[in-house]
């Protein structure tokens, strides 16, 4: 609703093992870039061939910077909430908000995930494909959040290559940014919207 209150179209798209994805797995946003790409392809064959503006949490913000890093995708803009810098990193904070050491499981669980899906998920890194994303984004991050700190959020913005602009939502945690302040929210990603649409030529 808030992106129509901007004049756009959207395309909603459930990762695999979420929502009313089928599919019991996650990758964490590594195999999920292909999904990114896929739902791109998607949208403009179907709909549009104009350039899109993507939109990711979390795990979105991860699977977004790895598909654009890892493809050939052009995008207008990309509005990242909540990113992780590294999967080791978030697998730790959920350990800590639990209260249970960190080491050596999460080491574990990082190997031993990643040998049942068949990549590294030491290598499942955000803040490194940031580094290879040049086009214009929007970071927002709470400054509550546990499940990916501000400063993990920080490191991704910092290896960001092109025009980038960092939000925090003071009492946000890991949690919509749009449900806890609207108002901010709407005129961040609407600024940020206008601003890209505007510069872009199709």
């Amino acid at each position: 609703k808030a992106f129509h209150e901007f004049g756009m179209n959207v395309l909603l798209v459930d990762f695999r093992g979420a929502g009313g994805s089928s599919g019991f797995e996650t990758t964490i946003g590594f195999r999920e870039s292909a999904d990114v790409v896929a739902a791109m392809a998607y949208a403009q064959d179907q709909f549009t061939r104009e350039l899109p503006v993507l939109y990711g949490r979390s795990m979105g913000s991860a699977a977004i910077l790895r598909a654009i890093s890892s493809s050939e995708i052009k995008v207008r803009g990309v509005v990242l909430e909540s990113p992780f810098d590294r999967l080791l990193s978030t697998v730790k904070n959920r350990f800590s908000a639990m209260g249970i050491p960190s080491f050596p499981s999460c080491e574990l669980l990082v190997f031993w995930g990643g040998v049942q899906q068949g990549y590294s998920g030491f290598a499942h890194n955000p803040a490194e494909y940031a580094s290879r994303v040049d086009c214009p984004t929007l970071v927002l991050h709470g400054a509550r959040d546990t499940r990916s700190t501000l400063r993990q959020a920080q490191t991704v913005f910092h290896h960001l290559a092109g025009e980038k602009r960092f939000v925090t939502f003071d009492s946000a945690g890991h949690e919509p940014c749009l449900k806890v302040d609207p108002n901010r929210w709407k005129k961040e990603v609407g600024d940020f919207i206008g601003r890209v649409a505007a510069s872009t030529t199709h």
